[in-house]
């Protein structure tokens, strides 16, 4: 957990997010990616910590037609959940984006990601969200939460 110590410096407190979370918030988001496999999936309901994930298939197993990855459910620990609730509040605070990419400026950094693109969502009781197709534009906050998500459910790596 030392990597969500670190995403939590700068961040909102750390009692904003470890106060009740009495509100909608919802993160679903692909982890553990591969060049080789489909990534797998996680579905977070921040209120309740309650989980959904889809684990990636191993190598050997990834193209085998019909293949059906297990599905994993469970309740996050308090210190987990603390840190990925700071850091949705920090995408809601700070949104997805980088600010060169929301005012239309060309980019002096490409991302090559064998892996595809990895998808974040992020939806509160006014609205969801959507992290960019272009790795390129994530913010610190998008990058954060999502490497934050990574660590958190590396279990989804292995089928």
């Amino acid at each position: 957990m030392l990597l969500a110590a670190l995403l939590l410096a700068g961040q909102e407190p750390v009692a904003a997010a470890d106060k009740e979370f009495d509100r909608t918030g919802w993160i679903f988001s692909t982890v553990a990616h591969s060049e080789w496999c489909p990534a797998g999936n996680v579905r977070l309901d921040l209120r309740s910590g309650a989980y959904i994930l889809t684990v990636r298939a191993s190598r050997g197993t990834c193209s085998e037609p019909g293949l059906e990855r297990p599905v994993r459910q469970g309740i996050l620990d308090r210190e987990a959940l603390t840190a990925l609730r700071a850091g949705f509040l920090r995408v809601e605070k700070e949104g997805f984006e980088t600010h060169r990419c929301r005012h239309g400026k060309p980019h002096d950094l490409y991302i090559v990601n064998n892996g595809g693109t990895p998808t974040l969502v992020v939806s509160n009781g006014a609205g969801t969200g959507v992290a960019p197709n272009n790795l390129t534009c994530w913010n610190d906050a998008a990058n954060d939460l999502h490497a934050l998500l990574d660590e958190t459910f590396s279990a989804a790596r292995t089928r």
